[in-house]
């Protein structure tokens, strides 16, 4: 019994603690939001400056602290295309003279240096590389990496190989080598699996 009672007093103590915290999030953000913008930092960029980032910021230092303007701030990085949505984001702290440090957080994501096309034999690269443009899922080098292009493109390809060329049993994988912390060698691995005696009736 009393082991029991024990059991519901840790629980109601859990959930009280639950209950204190929902409360003061709110108030915290309430706390900083107008007070005055003591610093604001970039960190985590390695191939772009400061200053290229602070171009798409509107946010600056010594001006009240605006929440929505520093999401908005935040949302324009992410039309960019350079910064991983997931990882990228923005923090305020209390500043030392009683103000607040914003302090924006990328991650940058992968310049690709190579791009390949490779086990074709029957379909051109140039043909791809058509279709892609045409379906609006150009991958291009020197450009950045994006997880969901890349995955749009594969998936073009994939049905460009099925439905427009009659490769029933095409299949097309990605392989990514990083060459760097801020590069990357990306190829399109395709196997039309055409058997041997389709292309014998083709060369005939």
């Amino acid at each position: 019994m009393l082991r029991c009672k024990f059991q519901i007093k840790i629980v109601s103590l859990l959930l009280l603690a639950v209950f204190a915290a929902f409360l003061f999030v709110p108030n915290v953000v309430a706390q900083k939001q107008g007070k005055l913008i003591e610093n604001l930092d970039i960190q985590g960029n390695r191939r772009l400056t400061d200053e290229e980032i602070l171009k798409h910021i509107k946010t600056r230092p010594g001006e009240r602290l605006d929440e929505k303007q520093l999401q908005a701030d935040l949302q324009s990085l992410m039309k960019l295309g350079l910064f991983h949505t997931t990882h990228t984001k923005v923090l305020t702290e209390i500043g030392v003279r009683g103000g607040v440090n914003v302090v924006f957080e990328v991650y940058e994501l992968p310049l690709i240096v190579e791009l390949k096309f490779d086990g074709l034999r029957y379909v051109t690269k140039e043909e791809l590389l058509a279709e892609l443009r045409e379906q609006k899922a150009e991958i291009m080098a020197d450009k950045p990496y994006q997880p969901e292009k890349m995955r749009k493109a594969q998936q073009v390809i994939l049905e460009y190989l099925v439905k427009k060329r009659g490769f029933v049993d095409a299949k097309v994988f990605v392989t990514e080598k990083q060459v760097s912390a801020t590069t990357v060698k990306i190829a399109f691995v395709i196997d039309e699996m055409q058997n041997d005696d389709e292309e014998d009736c083709c060369e005939n």
